[in-house]
């Protein structure tokens, strides 16, 4: 056939990029730690996680689960719904009016098909967020997301099994 597809993964730390900017990022120093699990900018050992510039101790850890937020698509149906009900009857209308409105119907044209078309084009690329998160004693924390939820669930089962270690 042909050369497989590859498979790319973006991995993003859940804290937001300005507070990120505005905190000095320290490097965790290896202190001869093996890796269970590294992935990017996520880094588990036997005795802590490391995602970007922080670090959580897995003795701190109470308990690890993971989650998934699913965008809202009702922006993007509601476009095309009012594209369709009411975009196309309105360009209807001005197609057969007075020549004069000929500029308003190339326009309404325009809009109502550039709308309906980057709605459409919005809700095929759409993806679920699955987070990783912390129970940890001052509450549970979401400490990274992606959209392969694969990695997710391979990087919470890495770190329950490492905290669980003696």
């Amino acid at each position: 056939m042909g050369e497989p597809m590859a498979v790319v993964t973006v991995l993003r730390p859940v804290v937001p990029l300005r507070e990120a900017e505005r905190r000095p990022v320290a490097p965790v120093p290896d202190a001869g730690e093996t890796s269970l699990f590294q992935a990017g900018q996520v880094r588990v050992t036997g005795e802590r996680l490391v995602v970007g510039g922080q670090s959580w101790a897995l003795r701190d850890v109470l308990q690890v689960e993971t989650a998934r937020r699913t965008p809202k698509v009702w922006p993007y149906l509601l476009a095309v719904g009012l594209a369709a009900a009411l975009g196309l009857p309105l360009l209807s209308w001005l197609s057969v009016t007075v020549s004069a409105l000929k500029g308003a119907y190339e326009a309404g044209l325009g809009l109502t098909a550039l709308g309906l078309f980057a709605s459409m084009a919005a809700l095929l690329v759409v993806e679920d967020t699955h987070y990783l998160v912390l129970g940890l004693p001052g509450g549970s924390r979401r400490v990274f997301g992606s959209h392969d939820a694969q990695l997710i669930a391979r990087l919470a089962g890495t770190v329950r099994a490492a905290c669980q270690r003696p």
